[in-house]
């Protein structure tokens, strides 16, 4: 998100494949809903969340995530 907001260049294929991770994250959680280990879930939240923060930027920003060409 730093990148971004400095006016970095934007490569498409790594924001991609970072929400890409969310399905993952999400999985991991899921797999862990008997066993929980709080920190590991606080940080595998935290990256949620950045990720879905990091989703809307890219849609308020008209940000193509589509293969770069």
């Amino acid at each position: 998100m730093e990148r971004f907001r400095e006016g970095s260049a934007i490569n498409s294929q790594v924001v991609e494949r970072l929400l890409a991770d969310a399905l993952t994250i999400v999985t991991n959680l899921e797999e862990g809903a008997s066993d929980p280990k709080p920190d590991e879930r606080d940080r595998m939240l935290e990256l949620l969340l950045s990720l879905a923060n990091l989703h809307e930027y890219a849609a308020h920003h008209s940000i193509s995530l589509g293969p770069a060409s």
